[in-house]
């Protein structure tokens, strides 16, 4: 690498996020760090939750439709 063209490397700089979570980074920009969401409070990674809302709302939608068919045949 070339000497004196690239940023200043920081290791283990600490990040807290607005939900309490704190955890270190390597980056650039000198620290302490603060952001709005993280890996522990974004729904993108909080795939439990997500999945849990969906699969609630089609299981309810199926057993309307079986509802539906069960009151057809009848």
């Amino acid at each position: 690498m070339k000497k004196g063209i690239h940023s200043q490397y920081y290791k283990d700089v600490a990040v807290q996020c607005i939900c309490w979570a704190e955890f270190t980074v390597n980056t650039t920009v000198p620290g302490p760090i603060k952001i709005e969401t993280c890996y522990q409070c974004h729904p993108v990674f909080n795939k439990d939750r997500v999945v849990e809302k969906m699969a609630k709302g089609r299981m309810e939608k199926f057993l309307e439709k079986q509802k539906k068919i069960d009151a057809m045949k009848k």
